[in-house]
């Protein structure tokens, strides 16, 4: 079977590749765990990231949106220590307050899958919303959470066996 080459460098990645990556993914703590790791991904391989997800998942309270919004510094301090995970001040601040922002929509549209079904039509209006709705979220890793959790197709290679025209 012919897949995306990023996708063939692991049996991890590729079940990533064939059972995950485009597929709608749907809940609030689901959501917020694919957005808080597209953001860790940002400037590194995904492969890094995908090793490192159920680190993450410890790490980050199992990307509980109610306790992430509530971590303070002595939890960004141990982050800062865990060498189980991506060790970025900045990225750790920016997803404690992503979380509370993610609780804001929640009480606002219902859902954090309400406020994503909300954004316009157009892919690249959909990136822009995103990228001044979340902190250290720019257009690429907005496009990468978008095409991850199926809000928009997953750019399969031409030759990939997933590809849709």
């Amino acid at each position: 079977m012919i897949r995306c080459k990023w996708s063939e460098e692991s049996e991890m990645l590729q079940k990533y590749h064939d059972n995950e990556w485009g597929m709608q993914v749907t809940g609030n703590d689901k959501l917020f765990e694919c957005l808080t790791l597209e953001l860790f991904q940002s400037g590194l391989s995904w492969k890094t990231i995908l090793h490192k997800r159920e680190n993450f998942r410890v790490a980050f309270a199992g990307f509980e949106i109610e306790k992430v919004m509530n971590f303070g510094e002595e939890h960004i301090e141990r982050l800062l220590g865990d060498a189980g995970i991506v060790r970025h001040r900045k990225k750790i601040e920016a997803t404690i307050e992503n979380a509370k922002r993610v609780s804001q929509l929640i009480t606002e549209y219902g859902s954090f899958d309400a406020f994503l079904d909300q954004l316009p039509e157009e892919k690249q209006e959909k990136q822009k919303k995103l990228q001044q709705t979340f902190k250290h979220v720019g257009l690429t890793t907005a496009e990468s959470f978008l095409e991850a959790t199926g809000r928009i197709p997953a750019s399969h290679s031409e030759h990939c066996f997933m590809y849709i025209k």
